[in-house]
């Protein structure tokens, strides 16, 4: 019940902004930052009860996974608007998260599944790899917005697109600042998973479909990060890459689900 209300306050702040987009009416930005702050604390009551009746923090099923995105991905929004004050952000995420969150529905969060050993790499891991996986998803999203913006200028047409858009500088902030903190958080849950993994399931957890993909993952941001940083990408490039990057992330939870389910 509480997830689905987290699902239902997503459409709806999914249908405000979209308005917004069209009408451009200050109430209606308002309203959709409204329905984010309640997605969210629907999500966080949604987990807490979920923890309270399985006995155990959820991340045994892929449903719990997809669970876990929704939450970091509202709440990821929530700090970014209220850091670089862009609503329209809200206009890509908020699709992301309602496919997320219908596929969480439609997957089990009863019967056979992983074992987990409960620890506190474990709660490390885990947070920081979701958060670090929101923040590539915000950098790739605010890279399309590049593009589009980009084509706006090139092609000199400043109609509603361009003006809702923000500026190429502001856009090209926020996916650096996306990225890097991305990067950052994703690291940290890597890590603490592979000592996790070597402590509690020994060395041949390391090896696991899950850790394999999450360190591909790393490398590609890693190598973005670091042609990002030192070796002076230009905005467009970094765009390109962190939206081609992103495609590793898809394939890690895609892989990642096909393995699960046998």
């Amino acid at each position: 019940m509480l997830f689905d209300l987290a699902l239902a306050a997503s459409i709806l702040a999914f249908l405000h902004i979209t308005l917004y987009f069209y009408l451009g009416y200050e109430n209606l930005k308002h309203i959709t930052n409204l329905f984010a702050v309640l997605a969210f604390l629907f999500n966080t009551a949604s987990l807490i009860y979920r923890w309270h009746d399985i006995g155990h923090f959820p991340s045994s099923y892929m449903s719990d996974l997809f669970m876990l995105l929704c939450l970091s991905l509202s709440l990821t929004y929530i700090i970014l608007y209220m850091i670089f004050k862009r609503p329209l952000l809200a206009l890509f995420i908020f699709p992301v998260i309602m496919a997320l969150g219908l596929f969480a529905k439609m997957m089990p969060t009863t019967g056979p599944s992983d074992v987990i050993i409960e620890s506190v790499w474990l709660y490390i891991h885990l947070p920081f790899t979701i958060l670090g996986t929101a923040l590539f998803l915000f950098a790739t999203i605010s890279s399309i917005m590049y593009f589009v913006q980009e084509k706006q200028l090139k092609k000199k047409n400043f109609g509603f697109i361009f003006r809702r858009f923000p500026p190429l500088d502001v856009i090209n902030s926020l996916t650096t600042s996306t990225l890097m903190t991305g990067f950052y958080f994703f690291s940290i849950g890597v890590f603490s998973g592979i000592i996790w993994m070597g402590y509690e399931h020994g060395r041949m957890g390391i090896f696991s479909p899950k850790m394999i993909f999450a360190i591909v993952t790393w490398f590609i941001f890693g190598t973005i990060t670091y042609f990002k940083q030192f070796r002076g990408m230009t905005p467009r490039s970094t765009a390109y890459s962190t939206v081609a990057g992103f495609v590793s992330v898809v394939v890690t939870y895609i892989g990642v689900a096909i393995f699960l389910m046998g």
